[in-house]
């Protein structure tokens, strides 16, 4: 299971009025959610408080690959970052070859000082190639020039993760070309026999029958000629995508 888009990842931008995430302990501020994951799988992560007995899911988000997530309501910080500030992380990883989640992994890491300005900022969850993880509080994003995580910059999918997609889109297009010249063939081979079945298959469809409106039945000649039209320019337009992947093969 490939996931899901991989383009550079826009952060939504919510309040945390909207969200209506609740008003913590006088030393502590709610921040928002986001999280940035590095690698090529899909990604469910969740975060609790460890000092909560119960490990209470507090967030929880799915990622895809090289992406980012949006922004979700909250995590608790102190407002004034001390050493020994923990984040539990549940994380659950996508097999692609095994085509399930992997089981469970739980994390509990070390929240680094805050930025340059000292204060608590958004909280973000970072899910590392290297098989680490890490959560960090900032009012920086990946891009920017004080973003504390590891790796600086939004996620870029690696060549062989393009080349995957590329060859899931290529195949598509290869089988969609292929379905299309044979009902094509099929068309200028029995006419009347394709024509008959093209009619009775649309005439079943709620969504397509609508299309049958301005034709008498399947021996009209005008149908024969939309369907002959309609057919030459799928085949056109899936040859035409299979050139251009061609030329953008990564």
């Amino acid at each position: 299971m490939l996931l899901k888009k991989w383009l550079l990842p826009l952060v939504l931008l919510a309040s945390l009025a909207a969200t209506g995430c609740a008003i913590g302990r006088a030393d502590r501020v709610p921040a928002s959610v986001s999280g940035v994951n590095y690698t090529d799988q899909d990604i469910h992560y969740r975060l609790f408080d460890p000092k909560d007995p119960k490990q209470t899911v507090v967030a929880s988000e799915e990622i895809g690959p090289f992406a980012a997530g949006g922004v979700i309501c909250c995590y608790d910080v102190p407002k004034t970052w001390a050493p020994g500030i923990q984040v539990g992380v549940i994380l659950q990883s996508y097999d692609n070859k095994a085509g399930d989640y992997r089981p469970r992994q739980t994390f509990i890491v070390d929240l680094p000082p805050y930025d340059k300005s000292g204060k608590a900022g958004d909280v973000w969850f970072i899910n590392y190639p290297d098989g680490t993880v890490g959560v960090v509080s900032t009012a920086y994003r990946p891009n920017g020039e004080g973003w504390p995580g590891k790796i600086k910059g939004w996620p870029k999918p690696s060549l062989a993760f393009q080349r995957e997609l590329w060859e899931r889109d290529m195949r598509l297009a290869e089988e969609g070309l292929a379905s299309s010249a044979r009902s094509l063939q099929r068309l200028k081979n029995d006419p009347k026999k394709y024509l008959r079945e093209e009619w009775d298959w649309l005439s079943k469809s709620y969504a397509f029958r609508h299309k049958l409106k301005p034709f008498s039945g399947p021996d009209d000649p005008a149908f024969f000629a939309e369907e002959k039209e309609t057919t030459e320019r799928l085949v056109a337009w899936q040859q035409e995508k299979i050139d251009h992947l061609m030329k953008i093969k990564p």
